[in-house]
């Protein structure tokens, strides 16, 4: 019965494969297409399909995530009251001093900003697929994971004020933007 959906290459490696029970050898995971999804990814292109995906629409949001983080995490290091800084060294020096923590400011401020750009992207991607709809529910779901995640060392109680912080946030950007 279940070797009539297989190829035939396939049906002899299931079948001898002595770890499987014949139980895990039946099991599928995709469902059927219907004969309309078939022709309709037959006449969609590769290219398409991936740059549609969610995968890649994440990718890009943590990529673009990344680039914003590290210019946000620029300017906020540089808006920072400078610290205790010896009057006496040279102009030079004085501005290594400033800067001391630059870099650091620059990739934790990148690093946060791509963790929200993957998971919130990410999420409202698979949930409009899932829902067939691209609706508000769909951004307060994917702000609440995207602040809890970014909250996730504050423990449970920092994760449920991101999770509603960033719902919140995103409910009002989706309204304003009548999405």
């Amino acid at each position: 019965m279940w070797q009539q959906s297989f190829p035939v290459k396939c049906q002899d490696s299931i079948a001898s494969n002595p770890y499987l029970s014949d139980k895990y050898q039946m099991l599928n995971y995709a469902r059927k297409m219907t004969p309309e999804e078939i022709e309709m990814m037959r006449n969609t292109s590769l290219g398409t399909r991936v740059v549609e995906g969610c995968t890649m629409r994440a990718a890009l949001s943590g990529v673009g995530g990344a680039g914003l983080g590290l210019l946000m995490g620029g300017f906020m290091h540089a808006m920072q009251p400078p610290p205790d800084i010896d009057t006496s060294l040279s102009t030079m020096e004085q501005i290594r001093q400033s800067y001391k923590g630059f870099g650091q400011a620059c990739v934790r401020m990148s690093r946060n900003f791509a963790k929200v750009g993957v998971v919130y992207a990410g999420l409202e991607c698979y949930l409009e697929r899932e829902r067939a709809a691209r609706d508000l529910p769909n951004a307060i779901l994917s702000g609440c994971a995207a602040g809890g995640v970014l909250a996730f060392q504050g423990g449970p109680s920092g994760m449920a004020l991101g999770c509603l912080g960033f719902a919140a946030f995103s409910a009002v950007i989706e309204s304003v933007m009548d999405h």
